[in-house]
């Protein structure tokens, strides 16, 4: 007489809760925990017109029945093909955005087909499964680690040198060094609603950038902070391995990252979201936008009712293969 197939209860209470939690992600959640693009790119991503989220209930029920009825061998089989289909799903916000949602089913699914394999009896299967859930789970970590890893970082904010308006629609990224960028400082300061990114091309810029952080703090305008900064050398010793400058000197990394991210490699850049506001004033009274031309061209000689460029603000530009002097 068959002994009666025991309910595996780890296996069990892992797909009941990965099914709650996609049943809980179909009909939106009121905690906003996902805080990436890719929460918004694959909260309505369909699989021929059915939600993701859909098909990932369905899944975790049909493993939960056969936790139920204690299959481990047939749950470990559909856990492995769904596993198989989530390293896609890996592979495919690598490429694209990671979503925090997502990556919370993921582990659902490496959990669930790890604790099917544990159940599975049988030491010629036991082996064969071993072979077969390293080469799986391997390949999913590994897309699960790169992830994560895009995760913090789109997390990283870059880091403007004075408190920027969530409503600023420009950014300038700027170092010390440049002429260029000190001219483009000098008529956008004041004039005009921009937000100002510092990056540092040596070590100097780094000092210069100190120094100016700490010349605003007095109530000095930007303008006046960069032009006080310029003789700042970098000094000798260990001062700039200071918890400070360390800070510094990632906020100045992550800023230089960025723009390495939009395909540019020299300063100053100009980043836009939207409609920049000066363009829209400028519409507002003359009825139509400026006619593009060569950056600094478009700004008036007194900073008053100032345009944006939509060109390159100057050839006076460093970086890449021209660094700043």
């Amino acid at each position: 007489m068959n002994r009666p197939r025991e309910v595996l209860t780890g296996s069990l209470s892992i797909t009941l809760l990965a099914a709650a939690f996609c049943i809980w992600s179909v009909f939106g959640n009121d905690i906003n925990f996902c805080v990436t693009a890719g929460c918004s790119l694959y909260q309505d991503f369909t699989l021929n017109g059915i939600s993701l989220w859909l098909v990932g209930t369905g899944v975790f029920a049909v493993l939960a029945l056969l936790s139920l009825v204690g299959a481990a061998s047939l749950g470990r089989a559909v856990a492995g093909i769904a596993l198989t289909g989530d390293i896609c799903l890996l592979l495919l916000m690598t490429l694209t955005a990671p979503c925090v949602s997502c990556l919370i089913a993921a582990l659902f699914f490496a959990a669930s087909y790890m604790s099917f394999s544990h159940a599975e009896t049988g030491a010629i299967r036991i082996s064969n499964a071993r072979r077969r859930r390293s080469l799986l789970l391997w390949v999913w970590a590994l897309l699960f680690t790169i992830n994560i890893g895009a995760l913090v970082r789109s997390q990283s904010e870059i880091w403007p040198i004075i408190p920027a308006d969530d409503e600023v629609t420009t950014r300038l990224f700027f170092s010390p060094s440049c002429s260029g960028c000190q001219e483009a400082v000098t008529m956008l300061s004041g004039h005009v609603d921009v937000a100002f990114y510092p990056i540092g091309e040596n070590d100097a810029d780094i000092y210069k950038i100190a120094q100016m952080r700490e010349l605003l703090d007095t109530g000095m305008n930007l303008a006046e902070a960069l032009a006080r900064s310029r003789e700042v050398q970098a000094p000798h010793g260990f001062s700039s391995f200071s918890p400070d400058m360390l800070l510094l000197r990632f906020r100045m990394l992550r800023n230089k990252a960025h723009i390495f991210s939009a395909d540019a490699q020299s300063v100053p850049f100009f980043e836009y979201q939207g409609l920049p506001a000066a363009l829209l004033m400028q519409k507002k009274q003359t009825g139509t936008l400026p006619p593009q031309g060569r950056g600094q061209d478009n700004l008036s000689r007194d900073g008053s009712d100032a345009t944006l460029p939509l060109d390159s603000p100057s050839e006076e530009r460093c970086g890449a293969t021209t660094p700043c002097p």
